[in-house]
């Protein structure tokens, strides 16, 4: 549900049904489905019903665990960049992505580990009207130049930027401009 204080905000009330949108038009079991959207007629708060996952995200594993081996990350991009291929084909650009945002869900596949699931089309932008905003939004740490930009187009590559310092993540446990 979005927060009451947030739910009279017309901006982040329009940032949570457009995750809702956004996200149902991907179609890859790497990104985190959306079952249902709506308001609720009593307390007129938005909600969002996504599938259910089992695991944690990315940022908590290396953590957890240090540096994954390169077959793991190897597994991560596999998944990671069918999620992206396909939000890019739909002319989606996630804008945010980093090691929260992926989510290494329980798998119920035979000799699968996990299963990848991008989450947070919060700050997603279609591709045809991606300009940045007069404020840059995304991650610090994982934000290409052109977000922190105003009026600077928005393309796939922002999204590939963040990929090459996820990796780095992954391989390193550390951050790279840190």
């Amino acid at each position: 549900v979005l927060h009451a204080p947030y739910a009279v905000d017309a901006r982040a009330r329009a940032r949570f049904e457009q995750e809702a949108r956004i996200g149902a038009r991907i179609p890859s079991d790497h990104v985190v489905q959306v079952v249902a959207a709506g308001v609720d007629q009593t307390t007129h708060t938005p909600w969002l019903a996504m599938e259910l996952l089992s695991g944690h995200d990315l940022e908590q594993h290396i953590a957890r665990t240090g540096p994954m081996p390169l077959s793991d990350v190897a597994l991560v991009m596999a998944q990671l960049g069918h999620a992206l291929t396909a939000a890019h084909d739909a002319g989606v650009v996630h804008r945010d992505i980093k090691p929260e945002n992926i989510f290494l869900a329980s798998s119920r596949m035979l000799g699968v580990p996990f299963m990848v699931k991008v989450l947070d089309f919060g700050i997603a932008k279609l591709r045809t009207s991606a300009r940045s905003a007069t404020l840059a939004v995304g991650t610090p740490a994982y934000m290409a130049p052109e977000q922190t930009g105003a009026q600077e187009h928005i393309r796939p590559p922002t999204d590939v930027w963040a990929l090459g310092l996820v990796v780095f993540r992954m391989l390193t446990a550390k951050y790279y401009w840190l």
